[in-house]
């Protein structure tokens, strides 16, 4: 057992190190990509989608297309009761990436 939380350990940190700077580049909130890289992929495949897994994932959406950008949980929340939108949280974009919600 605790070798398996070992693993999945190395597995966050890893691909923590991957995503931040590319999530900070992209301009998402320090938040959204902290929860995104707490599930790194090994994690989901050996697991079924959460309630919570699933809000976030349709927060990303906009006018019927994924976006690419999975918020927080708190965030997808505020997204769905209508009090803030998924552009208002991207703050900071490198200018290297075409403006969000790229299509």
């Amino acid at each position: 057992m605790k070798q398996q939380i070992n693993n999945l350990q190395k597995h966050i940190e890893e691909w923590t190190n991957e995503n931040t700077p590319f999530g900070k580049a992209l301009g998402y909130p320090d938040c959204c990509i902290k929860e995104f890289c707490n599930q790194p992929p090994i994690l989901l495949k050996h697991s079924k989608p959460s309630k919570d897994d699933i809000r976030k994932y349709k927060a990303g959406f906009l006018n019927g297309q994924f976006t690419g950008f999975i918020p927080c949980l708190f965030h997808a929340k505020e997204i769905i009761a209508g009090k803030i939108t998924l552009q208002s949280l991207i703050k900071n974009r490198n200018p290297k990436f075409s403006a969000f919600p790229y299509r």
